[in-house]
């Protein structure tokens, strides 16, 4: 009896500690982070190059989106939030095209 008390109350605490981390991870993933380059660097660097070196330079919300759910190795980025989308937009509307081809 005792022994099977001991793995509940292992068991309750591993299950108590599982749920603190996955809401801890859903909390920071669901607060809205607005910081466009830093947003460009969590999520589009790895493919389209670093912030100062973007190959997509001067792109709106709307284009962004379109491309979100046309290729499917986006697809995943559709959990940002339009205010999200709209800081990316705002930091690549600051890239000239002309600094952008001198960064390739």
């Amino acid at each position: 009896m005792t022994r099977l008390c001991f793995i509940v109350f292992c068991g309750s605490i591993f299950l108590a500690a599982c749920s603190v981390n996955t809401s801890s991870k859903l909390a920071s993933q669901s607060q809205p982070g607005t910081d466009g380059i830093s947003l460009y660097e969590k999520y589009c660097a790895s493919c389209h190059r670093p912030f100062a070196q973007t190959t997509k330079p001067q792109r709106n919300v709307s284009r962004l989106r379109s491309a979100i759910k046309l290729f499917p190795s986006m697809n995943y980025l559709d959990i940002l939030s339009d205010a999200q989308l709209e800081a990316v937009s705002s930091a690549l509307a600051d890239i000239s095209l002309q600094q952008a081809s001198r960064a390739k």
